[in-house]
C-alpha cells in the first residue's frame, strides 16, 4: 500500500486535531481564515520550486497547518451558532416548533426532539432556533408525529448526570446532538397541534410510514420490531430485553443501519441487475444501484453512519465506472472530512466514532483475515468471510466499546457467524416484499418466510445471550489506555503490511502487557469496598462490599426505570450480586 496515493488519510489527521484543539484554543476567525488562504498561496508558490526535498517538506508543513486551522475555525463557527441558540429565556415557557424526531422510549413514554423558538410576548425577545427534548406520557392515539408543527408549554431544565459510579454520560451524549435541555409534559392541554406538516413523496417520514404499514400487514410482535429496525432503522418497537440481548452478544451493529446494511444492499442490487445484463450495461447497473441506495438513505433518515457509507460507496463505484481504483481508506477519510466540515461536533458522537473505527478495522485487517480459513464450498466461504468482517471491525472498536460501556461480548464471533447470513437474507426479503406487496399471494408467502427468519434470529440471539459468561463486565479504562491500545493496533497493522514477524511479536507482547493491566483493574473493580451517597439525592445509596452490591432505595421506587438504570449502569462497572434494601428499613434502624 502506497500512502502517497491516499492523501486524505494524512489531511484528515490535522483537521481532526484542529477540531479537538478548539476546546483549548479557538483561533479568531479574522486570523484563522486569512492564514488558511495565505497557506494556500504559499503552496502554489512551493509547487513551482525545483528542489524536491524542500518542496515535499514545506508542502507537508503548509498542508498540515492549513487543515489544522480549517478544523479549528469551522468548529469555532459551529460553537458560536450553538452557544447563541442555547441562550435561556426565563420569562417565557411557551414554545412553537417542528417535531424532528418522535419515538417511544423503553419505559413507555414518547420522546420528542423539537426544533423550536419561543413565542414572542411582552418584555421578551425571540432567540435563535434551538433543539429541545421533551418527554410526555404515552397515549395510544397521540396525534403528534414527525414534521408536525406544535405550540406547547413546558419548563425546561438542563440535562445533568446524577453522578453515581458507572453512570452513562447522558449529558455528553445529548450535548453532542446539540441538545442541552429536557422537559416533561404530563398534561395534554399543554400541547396544541398547529398543522400536520407537509407529507411529500420526498419525505423520509412518509416513506417509513408506508413501508412500516407493509411490514405490519405480514409481521407482528418482536419479529415486526426487529424487521423495522434492520430494514428501516426504526428501533422504537424493540423491547428492552431484545435490545439487551443484541448488546450482550455484540450484535448491536446489526440493529443500526450503517455501512454493513449499505454494503449488503449494494451487493443485492448489483446481483439483481446482473440478471438483466442483456438490457442494462454494467455502468447503468451501478448508477441505478446508487440511486436506490440514496433513496434508502433518505428513508432511514440520513443518519451520520448512513451518510458516511453512501458517500464512500458512491465515490468507490463511480471510480470503478471510470476505470480508476480508489483507495477505500482515502474514501473513508474523505467522507469523514465532508461530514465533520458540516458538523464538527459529530467527532464526539459515540455512534460516529464506533461507525468509523469499525469501517477502519474492516479496511485494514479484513484483507489479511479473509485468507486465514479457505473453504472449497461457496456458501461456507461466504459465512467465513462475513465472520472475518465482524472480527476485523471488533479489533478497532474494542477500545471504545470497553471505554463507553465497560463490557465485552465473549461470544461475538459465534454470533456474527449466524447473524451476518441472516442480515443478507432479511434485507433481500424486505426488498422483495416492498416490490411485490401489491400481489397478495406473494406478499403473504414472503411475510411467512420473513416472520420465520426473524424468529430464528431472535432464538439465536437469546441462546447466546443466556449462555454462561456471555458478557464480561467491570472493565474500566482511561483515555491514555485507549491511545496505547490504538498504538498497538497500528503497530500490528504495520507488521502485517511489512510482513515482519518481529514487529508482530512486539505488538503481541505489548498487547499482553496492556491486557494484563486492564484485567487487573477489572479484578479490583469486582472486589472493591466503598459507600456512595449523592449529596443532592439522599434517597438512594450504593454500598459496594467485595462481590456484593447493596442498593438502598425507597421501596416504592424499586420498579421505576431510574432505579433499574442506576443498578444496571453500576453493575456494568462493578459486577457482583445485587441486593435491594428498602430505605425505610434503614430509617427505622
Amino acid at each position: 500500500m502506497k500512502f502517497y496515493k491516499i492523501p486524505f488519510i494524512w489531511l484528515i489527521t490535522p483537521f481532526i486535531l484542529g477540531i479537538t484543539s478548539s476546546k483549548i484554543v479557538q483561533l479568531p476567525l479574522l486570523i484563522g481564515f486569512p492564514l488558511c488562504v495565505f497557506n494556500l498561496l504559499l503552496l502554489l508558490f512551493v509547487f513551482k520550486t525545483n528542489n524536491l526535498i524542500t518542496k515535499t517538506f514545506i508542502r507537508s508543513i503548509l498542508l498540515f497547518s492549513c487543515f489544522f486551522m480549517l478544523g479549528n475555525c469551522i468548529t469555532t463557527i459551529d460553537k458560536m451558532n450553538y452557544n447563541s441558540s442555547q441562550k435561556k429565556q426565563t420569562t417565557n415557557s411557551k414554545y412553537f416548533g417542528t417535531i424532528q424526531e418522535a419515538s417511544v422510549t423503553k419505559s413507555g413514554y414518547i420522546k420528542y426532539i423539537v426544533l423550536c423558538k419561543p413565542i414572542k410576548q411582552s418584555k421578551t425577545t425571540l432567540i435563535p432556533s434551538k433543539k429541545l427534548l421533551f418527554i410526555k406520557n404515552n397515549h395510544k392515539n397521540s396525534p403528534l408525529n414527525e414534521n408536525n408543527t406544535i405550540v406547547f408549554h413546558c419548563n425546561f431544565q438542563q440535562i445533568r448526570n446524577l453522578g453515581y459510579p458507572g453512570e452513562f454520560d447522558s449529558e455528553y451524549y445529548w450535548k453532542n446532538k446539540e441538545i442541552n435541555e429536557i422537559g416533561f409534559i404530563n398534561n395534554e392541554s399543554n400541547i396544541q397541534l398547529l398543522n400536520q406538516g407537509k407529507q411529500t413523496y420526498l419525505s423520509s417520514t412518509y416513506f417509513r410510514k408506508k413501508l412500516t404499514e407493509i411490514l405490519k400487514s405480514v409481521l407482528s410482535g418482536q419479529e415486526l420490531a426487529l424487521a423495522n429496525a434492520l430494514i428501516l432503522g426504526e428501533r422504537n418497537l424493540l423491547t428492552k430485553e431484545t435490545t439487551q440481548g443484541f448488546s450482550d452478544t455484540g450484535a448491536m451493529h446489526i440493529l443500526a443501519v450503517s455501512g454493513l446494511h449499505i454494503g449488503i444492499l449494494l451487493q443485492i442490487m448489483l446481483r439483481i441487475f446482473h440478471f438483466f445484463e442483456k438490457w442494462i450495461t454494467k455502468n447503468q447497473a451501478i448508477l441505478f444501484s446508487l440511486c436506490i441506495v440514496w433513496v434508502y438513505a433518505l428513508i432511514t433518515g440520513f443518519s451520520p453512519s448512513v451518510i458516511r457509507s453512501v458517500i464512500m460507496f458512491s465515490f468507490l463505484l463511480i471510480g470503478k465506472m471510470k476505470g480508476k481504483e480508489n483507495s477505500e481508506l482515502n474514501l473513508l477519510a474523505f467522507s469523514a472530512f465532508i461530514i465533520l466540515s458540516w458538523k464538527p461536533i459529530y467527532l464526539y458522537d459515540i455512534g460516529f466514532q464506533l461507525s468509523y473505527t469499525a469501517m477502519l478495522g474492516i479496511y485494514l485487517f479484513y484483507p489479511f483475515l479473509k485468507n486465514v480459513i479457505i473453504s472449497p464450498f461457496r456458501i461456507i466461504q461466504l459465512i467465513i468471510e462475513g465472520t472475518m468482517v465482524g472480527i476485523a471491525a471488533q479489533i478497532t472498536t474494542i477500545p471504545l466499546t470497553i471505554f463507553y460501556f465497560h463490557q465485552f461480548p465473549n461470544y461475538f464471533i459465534l454470533t456474527n457467524i449466524a447473524l451476518m447470513a441472516f442480515s443478507f437474507v432479511i434485507l433481500l426479503l424486505g426488498i422483495l416484499l416492498f416490490s411485490f406487496f401489491w400481489i397478495t399471494p406473494i406478499k403473504l408467502i414472503l411475510g411467512i418466510i420473513l416472520q420465520k427468519t426473524m424468529t430464528c434470529m431472535l432464538v439465536i440471539v437469546n441462546f447466546f445471550s443466556q449462555l454462561p459468561f456471555a458478557t464480561a463486565k467491570g472493565f474500566s479504562m482511561n483515555k491514555l489506555t485507549i491511545l496505547i491500545l490504538y498504538a498497538i493496533i497500528g503497530l500490528l497493522f504495520i507488521s502485517l503490511i511489512q510482513k515482519k514477524i518481529k514487529l508482530t511479536y512486539l505488538a503481541l507482547f505489548f498487547s499482553f502487557i496492556i491486557s494484563t493491566h486492564i484485567f487487573y483493574v477489572r479484578l479490583n473493580n469486582n472486589k472493591m469496598n466503598f459507600k456512595y451517597i449523592h449529596s443532592e439525592y439522599p434517597n438512594f445509596q450504593i454500598i459496594k462490599s467485595n462481590t456484593t452490591n447493596y442498593f438502598v432505595f425507597p421501596s416504592h421506587s424499586w420498579s421505576s426505570n431510574k432505579t433499574k438504570r442506576i443498578m444496571q449502569d453500576f453493575t456494568n462497572l462493578y459486577p457482583g450480586k445485587n441486593i435491594l434494601i428498602p430505605m425505610e428499613k434503614l430509617t427505622k434502624n
